[in-house]
């Protein structure tokens, strides 16, 4: 369990297994070479601010790409709710979902609110990441990739728009996830919505992030759907987290006051018949191992369920003015 946790937890474990046999292993070196490489990015920033000059007439300021596969109970409300914080548009990536799913988004892809795409392929998220971007990069100022799972919660604002406003010069900004637990549910309740249902969370931030990115600003490659990086002068450029800090060398650093502005909320497994048919049942749309990657996720669930040892109701401001967005046609 103590391996299994550790693996859940660190959430940069792809980085650091590249990293094990180079100099950047020793702790002192990573931080000396994440420190000047700092300076040389902001640097870059500051060069590009001064002479930047926006080129592109923006139809959207806030889009969100997603992939789905049987979400049909949860796409009304995380549609509603991000409708609610600031966001202007969606485009939706259907994998081989059965359920009722087109009844759902038919009123919004009538309203010019979604766009849904078929995109009938074994384990596609990147790959529908990086349709979405080659489509739609003219189309919205910011592009966000998140899951159905995943609530983007603005905290020191009730508004992304007016968030993503300090960030307008960066080329890319990674929000850490808050994982939510079970609450003690055996069943989801379907008559309460997912963000009233699941207050118990983890009381730290996750290491794992997902992504707003500028499209005035050319994206580097789709492999990781944690971190995106992006190309500022033929030079890549990672994404700096809520903090105004990079992400490099897998150190994440937060701010002197150590308070969030902004998280993700990760519904991760909700209740357990959830968790079961959606987790462990089901074929994933990035992992190319099913039966393996539901194997870890079994053995994730109580060190997951231990962790939640405090509560979260900053995304419950929201709740109300969720419930009240109509957007079915009279």
């Amino acid at each position: 369990m103590k391996d299994n946790q550790a693996f859940f937890i660190k959430g940069d474990f792809i980085y650091n297994e590249r990293i094990k046999q180079s100099v950047l292993k020793n702790t002192v070196s990573r931080y000396f070479f994440y420190f000047i490489q700092s300076l040389f990015y902001k640097f870059l920033i500051f060069i590009n601010r001064i002479f930047f000059i926006p080129k592109k007439v923006f139809k959207y300021k806030i889009s969100i790409c997603g992939i789905f596969k049987n979400e049909s109970k949860f796409l009304d409300e995380w549609i509603k709710y991000h409708l609610v914080v600031g966001v202007d548009h969606f485009y939706l990536y259907n994998n081989n979902s059965n359920d009722e799913f087109l009844e759902i988004l038919q009123p919004y892809i009538n309203k010019g609110i979604v766009d849904l795409i078929d995109w009938p392929y074994d384990h596609p998220q990147m790959k529908a990441y990086e349709d979405c971007y080659r489509r739609n990069k003219n189309n919205s100022n910011w592009l966000a990739f998140i899951d159905i799972d995943e609530f983007i919660c603005p905290i020191s604002t009730d508004n992304l728009k007016s968030w993503l406003s300090d960030f307008k010069y960066y080329p890319s900004v990674s929000v850490y996830w808050k994982n939510f637990g079970s609450n003690g549910r055996i069943i989801h309740d379907e008559a309460q919505f997912v963000i009233e249902q699941y207050s118990q969370c983890w009381s730290k931030y996750s290491t794992f992030t997902k992504m707003f990115c500028n499209m005035n600003f050319t994206i580097e490659k789709f492999s990781n759907p944690h971190i995106i990086n992006s190309i500022l002068f033929g030079i890549v450029l990672p994404p700096i987290n809520q903090f105004n800090n990079f992400l490099k060398f897998g150190i994440h650093r937060s701010s002197i006051s150590n308070k969030s502005t902004i998280q993700i909320n990760h519904y991760w497994g909700k209740s357990y018949n959830t968790f079961i048919e959606k987790k462990v049942n089901r074929t994933d749309v990035l992992h190319n191992n099913d039966a393996k990657m539901a194997e870890i996720r079994l053995s994730l669930l109580k060190p997951h369920e231990n962790m939640c040892t405090t509560r979260d109701y900053n995304i419950q401001r929201f709740l109300l003015d969720t419930k009240l967005l109509n957007i079915k046609e009279e």
